[in-house]
């Protein structure tokens, strides 16, 4: 069946893609922890008998600990670049020849404006959700931030980190899932090709909140580049990420509550364009139906995908307790 077959190449190419990355960006931290600490580590296996091991292995432990701190970011940069490659599992060279260069129609200001907005309101819907659930998960020893918060602010510190979250990723980032997986999968119909490659998406990122985000976020990306073109959907990417990256280096309370405001009047804008473009909506609705009955449910009984769902899905949960 060609629908199981298409979704299998898209969940091998996101799966090559995430090992590389990661693969990469531990071995980066590995070698600079090898050639920062040489000496060091050559000095304890010389000197040291009978807990050289153990005194060995936490000094490892502790030099590794300090330079992912540093050089995570370039890890995580030179891991995607090297993941791309994988992209033509997907696509072929059409990954280059059509879906990079399509453009579908011209996009106006106010039109990406109105886009920019509904970014920054699922973010203040987001916050919104925080308040609500945060306090329960709490209850039970869990915390829906406490990763997120740690991972983005050890990133976003450094120079290489912050080059990485508000710009190699974005671009990276569409380029696999609004790029390659939601061109694999328009022939299925548009609405189709954006849940499945937004769900793709979030459970990439294997932090439960942040998961979360990313699907409703990658829906609005997912929109832009199919209606429009990547390079609008890569642009409010990096907006997105780069806004995160600020907030890290903020120390002024006005400002940080002005970006607060601005999240949510930008979801108070959002749910009235909603209720007053209702019929945008539908027509999308009915335009980016499926090509063909039972898309959906075809498409999540392939083994492929309900492995990718429960692996991502679990890690993402265990990291709420972690």
């Amino acid at each position: 069946m060609q629908i199981r077959r298409d979704v299998r190449s898209v969940v091998l190419g996101v799966v090559a893609f995430i090992l590389t990355l990661q693969i990469v960006a531990a071995l980066v931290v590995l070698v600079a922890t090898y050639i920062e600490n040489a000496s060091a580590i050559a000095h304890i296996s010389e000197n040291l008998d009978g807990n050289t091991t153990e005194v060995l292995t936490n000094y490892v432990l502790s030099a590794y600990n300090e330079a992912m701190d540093e050089y995570l970011g370039l890890g995580m940069i030179i891991g995607m670049l090297l993941g791309l490659p994988w992209l033509f599992l997907i696509r072929g060279k059409r990954f280059i020849t059509s879906d990079i260069p399509r453009v579908n129609s011209k996009a106006k200001f106010g039109t990406l404006f109105i886009l920019l907005l509904f970014v920054f309101g699922i973010q203040g819907f987001m916050a919104l959700l925080l308040l609500v659930f945060e306090p329960l998960f709490n209850q039970g020893g869990g915390s829906l931030t406490d990763v997120l918060d740690e991972s983005t602010t050890s990133l976003a510190i450094t120079v290489w980190g912050a080059l990485y979250i508000a710009l190699i990723g974005p671009i990276c980032e569409e380029l696999v899932f609004r790029g390659a997986v939601m061109r694999k999968l328009e022939r299925y119909g548009s609405n189709f090709a954006i849940i499945v490659s937004s769900l793709l998406f979030a459970l990439y990122h294997m932090i439960l909140f942040q998961a979360v985000f990313a699907f409703f976020i990658g829906i609005i990306f997912a929109y832009t580049a199919g209606r429009f073109s990547l390079k609008w959907a890569i642009l409010l990417h990096m907006v997105n990420n780069g806004m995160a990256v600020l907030l890290t280096y903020v120390d002024n309370e006005i400002l940080a509550a002005a970006i607060g405001f601005t999240y949510m009047a930008s979801l108070i804008v959002m749910v009235v364009v909603i209720i007053a473009k209702r019929n945008l909506f539908v027509a999308q609705k009915i335009a980016g139906a499926p090509s063909e009955p039972k898309v959906f449910s075809r498409a999540f009984m392939s083994p492929w995908l309900i492995g990718y769902i429960i692996f991502t899905g679990f890690i993402s949960i265990l990291l709420v307790f972690a």
